[in-house]
């Protein structure tokens, strides 16, 4: 059984107190937080660790035996993949493996991993680090330094390109959660000497030689942090697709994260990760034709949980709508999730920027979505 401990719920209010001004809409997180021992948070930020070593082992494999046209991307989008794979300078700012399991003797295992527009940011560095604070816990008994890795990983990016001025434009759609995320990703390469905007992306003017605001004047944008995963690029938006890497190409813009996190973030690369690990103790079972039930299905570049089906033999639980149907699915082994007594399964979602560093959990008594409760941690 999950541990819980009561802790009053924090409100925008006091995010707001707490320097983070942009924050003006209600926010209400649980009103308990999990504990933890240290050896289970150790396991989960070790599991990480060697998650992405495997993660990049296998990308290597895809692109040294030229696997990647078997993901199904657009041409230009696999050209892309490869030249920011090529080179270094195309630096991964952060990503986000979620996990089953970890509590309660409950052996952890991969779900997936969101290494391109991953989101909770705000609630896994500052959210549950300001409800500790403000209940009177050891709000350092967390395994929570996202902020400082995010800070961290701004600063490696830019050593790595000396050529571009530390300026960084963020964009999304209207979207709250993706506002607050890029909020606080200005925030972190503020720290790291960066002058920082956001705009609308509507706003944003993308040609071959740069991105560009106008308004009061133009400027041009040698950073761009895009809350936009890079497959609606790919798959709907191919003139923007192709603009993105002509000024990329030209050495005018660095785009965040690079191209080949798309890779990582589909989930046949899950199928190609459990053949070349089989019987790894952090992986479910994972193949592109269909398992035997009990097992999940899933598209392939599904988000949030949407038109995801576990398949349990005696019937199906299906997942929310989101038009991701249509798409080639993976069979993936179904994972056994620590529970509280009221039947809420924990998802753990572990941030890896440069180093495994920051740890939340998502509740959900079905499939864990977007809609599902952000439940902070402390250790005991």
């Amino acid at each position: 059984m999950v541990r819980l401990v009561e802790a009053k719920p924090i409100c925008s209010g006091d995010l707001a107190s707490a320097g983070f001004d942009w924050f003006d809409q209600e926010y209400q997180c649980a009103g308990e937080m999990v504990e933890l021992s240290e050896p289970e948070v150790d396991a989960y930020l070790d599991a990480a660790e060697e998650l992405y070593e495997m993660f990049v082992d296998t990308a290597e494999d895809i692109m040294s035996n030229n696997l990647l046209p078997e993901f199904g991307f657009p041409l230009e989008m696999n050209s892309q993949i490869w030249e920011s794979w090529e080179e270094d300078r195309y630096w991964h700012i952060y990503g986000r493996f979620d996990f089953a399991g970890g509590m309660d003797g409950v052996p952890i295992k991969l779900i997936e991993f969101n290494a391109d527009t991953a989101t909770l940011v705000l609630e896994t560095a500052v959210v549950q680090w300001l409800q500790a604070k403000l209940n009177g816990f050891d709000e350092t008994a967390q395994a929570n330094d996202l902020f400082e890795a995010l800070r961290d990983q701004f600063d490696k990016m830019a050593s790595l390109n000396p050529q571009f001025e530390r300026r960084l434009l963020t964009t999304c759609f209207d979207s709250s959660e993706d506002y607050w995320t890029c909020r606080l990703m200005e925030k972190a390469a503020n720290d790291a000497g960066f002058d920082c905007d956001f705009e609308d992306v509507d706003a944003v003017t993308f040609a071959p030689d740069g991105v560009f605001t106008t308004d009061p004047a133009e400027v041009r944008w040698p950073y761009l942090y895009k809350l936009i995963p890079w497959e609606s690029i790919a798959f709907e938006e191919p003139e923007l697709l192709d603009l993105l890497g002509q000024s990329m190409k030209s050495g005018s813009t660095m785009v965040i994260n690079p191209p080949y996190t798309l890779l990582f973030q589909h989930k046949c690369f899950l199928a190609k990760l459990y053949k070349k690990y089989p019987d790894h103790p952090y992986l479910l079972k994972t193949s592109l034709a269909p398992l035997p039930a009990p097992c999940a299905r899933k598209p392939v570049l599904g988000r949030e949980g949407k038109n995801v089906e576990l398949l349990l033999g005696t019937g199906a639980i299906a997942g929310a709508d989101g038009g991701y149907g249509a798409q080639q699915s993976i069979w993936q082994e179904l994972a056994q999730f620590a529970v509280d007594g009221k039947g809420n399964k924990y998802q753990a979602g572990v941030f890896f920027a440069g180093r495994p560093a920051g740890l939340g959990f998502r509740r959900d008594p079905r499939i864990h979505s977007d809609r599902s409760q952000f439940i902070g941690h402390i250790i005991r």
